[in-house]
């Protein structure tokens, strides 16, 4: 393999290492809307482990023909921490209102469904009063 090729695959391997980055991000980012308890964190560490080696080790089948040499890991680390180092704190800012608005919308939507039990409750709870003041 000439240089043209394991640095073209470098290059490939360290954008893999930036995707890694945001994935986690993705996961910080839900963390810090929503609250969840310490076995769902832990579920969500494994799926995290599981979505990126599975990115990592399908790339290297897919870019590098199955071949794992050191540079491919070298360059995986690298976009991982160029990308803590650069982007992340925006990525999660903008992942974390992301979510918030995805919340948001899901508050509402349950007060919307929500509105037709309190209304047939509400009515069978006075209906109910009335019945019981006649007597």
């Amino acid at each position: 393999m000439n240089v043209y090729e394991q640095s073209k695959i470098f290059c490939m391997f360290f954008i893999i290492g930036l995707f890694i980055g945001i994935i986690f991000d993705i996961f910080r980012g839900s963390r810090k809307v929503f609250k969840f308890s310490d076995i769902f964190v832990i579920i969500q560490d494994i799926v995290f482990l599981f979505i990126s080696g599975l990115l990592f080790f399908r790339s290297i089948i897919v870019f590098n023909n199955g071949e794992i040499r050191f540079y491919v890991f070298l360059a995986t680390f690298f976009g991982i921490i160029i990308y803590s180092l650069t982007l992340s704190n925006i990525c999660v800012i903008i992942i974390s209102v992301i979510f918030k608005i995805i919340k948001r919308l899901f508050e509402i939507i349950w007060k919307i469904l929500k509105l037709p039990y309190h209304f047939i409750t509400s009515f069978f709870k006075n209906r109910n009063k009335s019945l019981n003041l006649k007597k």
